[in-house]
C-alpha cells in the first residue's frame, strides 16, 4: 500500500528489469524459495545482525543504529527504484525493531523470507510478460 501510495507523488520508474527477474517455470518457481531464503537470512545477518549493532555501538543510540541501517537496507535496493528504496527503507527499520525487540535475527529471517518468497511468487503470477 504504501509503494502505491508513495507513487502518486513520486514518478515510477521502469519494472520491466524486475518483472524480467521474477520466476516463470516450475523449476524457476522451485528455484527461488531457497533464493529468497538466502535473501532473508544474509540480509537479516548483514543488515540487523551486523550493521545494526554497530551503528549502534559507534553512535550509543539504538535509535540512530536503527535508522541508519534502514537507509543502508533501502539504498542496497536501489535498483528498484526510488519509490521502493523509501518502501525497502522503512521495512528495514520494522526488521530492525523486531530484531531488537525478540533479541534474536531468527523471526527477522523468518518473515523476510515469507515476504520474499509469497512476495515474488504471487507477483510472478500477475505480472504481464
Amino acid at each position: 500500500m504504501l509503494s502505491h501510495v508513495l507513487s502518486a507523488f513520486m514518478p515510477q520508474q521502469s519494472s520491466q528489469h524486475l518483472k524480467d527477474l521474477l520466476p516463470r517455470t516450475l523449476l524457476e518457481n522451485l528455484a527461488f524459495l531457497p533464493l529468497s531464503l538466502t535473501a532473508g537470512f544474509c540480509e537479516e545477518m548483514i543488515f540487523r545482525g551486523y550493521l545494526q549493532h554497530q551503528f549502534t555501538a559507534w553512535t550509543r543510540s539504538m535509535a540512530v543504529g536503527l535508522a541508519l541501517q534502514s537507509l543502508c537496507f533501502g539504498a542496497a535496493h536501489a535498483y528498484q527504484g526510488g519509490t521502493m528504496v523509501i518502501v525497502i527503507s522503512i521495512y528495514g527499520c520494522f526488521f530492525g525493531l523486531l530484531s531488537n525487540w525478540r533479541r534474536s535475527l531468527r523471526p527477522g529471517v523468518m518473515a523476510h523470507f515469507a515476504q520474499e518468497a509469497i512476495g515474488g511468487l504471487i507477483l510472478s503470477r500477475f505480472a504481464a510478460r
